[in-house]
C-alpha cells in the first residue's frame, strides 16, 4: 500500500472512529424492523452476495484476458465498463463495473464493489452533489455519484427493455462497498423510471450515500424493500459521517449524512484498534467473509460456503 494511499486511509478513519467511537456500524439509530417492504430472505442474501462475488470474478477475468460467465442458472445480458481504477491498474481504459444477468422471470443488476479498502477511499469524495436523476431534491456523495452517472443511462435502458419484453415479473438490485452505494443511488431511478414499480435491494458493507433529504424522500420513499446489510466491525458503513466537514481553499463545508432502510446486522472479525489496523479493516470489509458469516446462519454452512464456487476466491 502506498504512503499517500495509507494517509488517505488514516484521515478517513480517524474520522470514522471519533464518529463512532467503538466502530460500530452506524452512530444513528439503527432500524433493525422489517422494511417497508417484504421481510428480510437469508437466501435471497446469499444468492445475491454470490452474484456479487461474479462481479468480483468479472474484474478478475477481464484482468487476466479471459471472457467472464455467470455459472448456470443465470444469463450474462451485458457487463458495463468505467474509467474508475482498481488497485494495482497498470494500464488506462475501461474496467467492469457492473453486469445485467437473468434468470427465470427475474432481472439482476449487479455493482462490483472496490477490491481493498484503499480503493473504497480513492473513489470516495465526500463532498455532495445534486441527486440530479430523477429531477427532484437530495444530494448525493460526489465520487459514488460520478462512477453511477457514467453507466447510469446505459443501465436503464437495458432493464427497460428486459420489462418491456413481458418476460420478467422481478427486479434484484445488489452490490457491495462502493457497489452497495451505487445500488443505492440505481434503486430509486429504478423504482420510478425502469417499468419494475417494486425493485428489491439487498446491499453490503455499504457506505452511507447522501443526504437525509436523499435518504428519507428520494429512496426510501420509493424503494419499499431494501436491506442494507453490515458488519458491526466494518468501518465502511460508517462512513462518511454523519456531520462531515471538510476544507475547500481553507474554508470548511459541512455535509450531512444518513444511511437509507433497513439495516441488517451482522457480527464478524475483531474490532478495530485504530486507523492502521489494515489487517482487521480489511478481513471485516470483505464480501467473501460476509458472505461467510450469512452462511453460518443456515442450516448447512459447509454447503453454503461451497456454493461461492471459488468466485473471487471465495469457498
Amino acid at each position: 500500500m502506498g504512503s499517500w494511499k495509507k494517509a488517505a486511509l488514516a484521515a478517513m478513519l480517524v474520522l470514522s472512529l471519533g464518529a463512532c467511537g467503538n466502530g460500530e456500524a452506524d452512530s444513528e439509530e439503527p432500524d433493525l424492523g422489517a422494511s417497508d417492504g417484504a421481510a428480510f430472505d437469508l437466501n435471497l442474501s446469499l444468492e445475491l452476495a454470490r452474484l456479487c462475488l461474479q462481479s468480483y470474478q468479472a474484474l478478475e477475468d477481464f484482468q487476466n484476458g479471459q471472457p467472464f460467465a455467470l455459472p448456470a442458472p443465470y444469463t450474462l445480458v451485458k457487463e458495463f465498463f468505467t474509467s474508475e481504477p482498481y488497485e494495482g491498474q497498470n494500464f488506462s481504459g475501461q474496467v467492469p463495473i457492473a453486469f445485467v444477468a437473468t434468470q427465470g422471470s427475474t432481472v439482476y443488476v449487479v455493482f462490483r464493489g472496490t477490491k481493498t479498502i484503499t480503493e473504497w477511499i480513492a473513489d470516495a469524495k465526500i463532498a455532495q452533489v445534486r441527486y440530479d436523476f430523477l429531477g427532484g431534491p437530495g444530494l448525493s456523495e460526489e465520487g459514488f455519484t460520478g462512477v453511477y452517472r457514467t453507466i447510469h443511462q446505459d443501465i436503464l435502458d437495458t432493464v427497460k427493455e428486459l420489462q418491456a419484453s413481458g418476460t420478467y415479473q422481478t427486479l434484484y438490485v445488489t452490490g457491495h462497498s462502493l457497489g452497495g452505494g451505487l445500488a443505492t443511488l440505481a434503486g430509486p431511478v429504478y423504482a420510478q423510471d425502469s417499468g419494475f414499480s417494486d425493485p428489491i435491494l439487498y446491499t453490503f458493507a455499504s457506505p452511507r450515500t447522501g443526504n437525509p433529504v436523499f435518504a428519507d424522500q428520494v429512496f426510501d420513499a420509493l424503494v419499499k424493500t431494501s436491506w442494507r446489510i453490515a458488519n458491526t466491525n466494518d468501518l465502511v458503513p460508517t462512513v462518511p459521517p454523519v456531520e462531515t466537514v471538510i476544507f475547500v481553499d481553507n474554508q470548511p463545508h459541512t455535509y450531512f449524512y444518513e444511511h437509507v432502510d433497513t439495516e441488517f446486522d451482522l457480527t464478524f472479525g475483531n474490532p478495530v484498534s485504530g486507523p492502521t489496523d489494515f489487517t482487521d479493516i480489511e478481513n471485516n470489509h470483505s464480501l467473501c467473509n460476509y458472505y461467510d458469516s450469512l452462511c453460518d446462519q443456515t442450516s448447512d454452512p459447509v454447503g453454503c460456503k461451497a456454493a461461492a464456487g471459488g468466485a473471487d476466491g471465495c469457498n
